[in-house]
């Protein structure tokens, strides 16, 4: 159950998208012009989610100077385990070369009740490499009253730049033993984000000045349902985390501070990547 994506300059200069290996679920038509420049790819799971035996496996290759979008055709649902013994495992592997460009923007990840799932992501970034990577998690099936009914969603993530690494988080949720309403987790609130922005090899006073900047959007977008907190990484980027009681409102921040980084990285404007089904 592999994808094998390869984003790379053709001989005008031109992303061009090279699917190098597919078997389902995974499947992706074909690379589409995103206004603002970048090649963008749609990737979809034609079993309509993830089911308790799938050991999934997917890797993004973005060449030299190739720009590059990423994005979902709808909401990841993971569907309920039949059994204790089987855990669903999604691993995506992403390498980005000299001065590439990658976005990825997927739609919110739903845990059903008696799920299990664990992922896991690795990013590498060569010099001059840019990164906006977002992910939203909603508590399950919200509008049908299922709120953290999933038995494990466990996530591995980690980013390194120039060969350092610079990232690195681990976090494993159980809420039937350990409720996330406790104020050591969510507290209050249903849903919860990130976004990592990141640029290989740009120094420390770059990221302080967008640190700012990103604080004045997450200030505006502030109020008692959602909240955004910021850091600088080590090293060659920054975090963004929120939690919301509403996905909406997540995702709306979300767009906001991908906006003001995009411009800050590249100088384009980011428009929303178009939905195919």
């Amino acid at each position: 159950m592999q994808l094998h994506l390869l984003f790379e300059l053709d001989k005008r200069g031109s992303t061009i998208l090279r699917v190098k290996t597919q078997r389902p679920p995974w499947r992706v038509v074909r690379g589409f012009d995103a206004p603002s420049g970048e090649r963008l790819a749609h990737i979809h799971n034609v079993s309509g989610g993830i089911l308790d035996s799938d050991a999934l496996e997917w890797r993004v290759e973005v060449g030299p100077g190739a720009q590059a979008q990423l994005t979902s055709t709808g909401a990841t649902r993971v569907y309920r385990s039949r059994a204790r013994n089987r855990v669903a495992t999604q691993r995506a592997i992403v390498t980005l070369g000299e001065d590439a460009y990658f976005e990825y923007l997927p739609d919110q990840l739903i845990p059903f009740a008696g799920s299990r799932f664990e992922q896991s992501t690795r990013i590498e970034l060569a010099r001059g490499a840019s990164l906006i990577w977002w992910e939203l998690i909603a508590p399950g099936r919200d509008a049908s009253g299922e709120l953290f009914g999933y038995e494990s969603l466990a996530s591995t993530f980690s980013v390194c730049a120039c060969g350092e690494p610079v990232a690195t988080e681990r976090w494993n949720l159980v809420p039937q033993s350990r409720p996330l309403d406790s104020m050591a987790r969510l507290g209050p609130y249903r849903y919860f984000a990130s976004c990592y922005i990141c640029r290989a090899g740009e120094g420390a006073s770059y990221w302080r000045t967008l640190e700012n900047e990103l604080q004045l959007v997450a200030d505006r977008s502030a109020t008692a349902d959602v909240s955004w907190g910021i850091t600088s990484l080590r090293k060659h980027g920054l975090l963004i985390r929120g939690v919301a009681m509403s996905g909406r409102r997540l995702s709306d921040g979300l767009v906001e501070f991908w906006r003001a980084a995009k411009w800050s990285l590249c100088g384009r404007a980011a428009t929303l990547p178009r939905k195919v089904h």
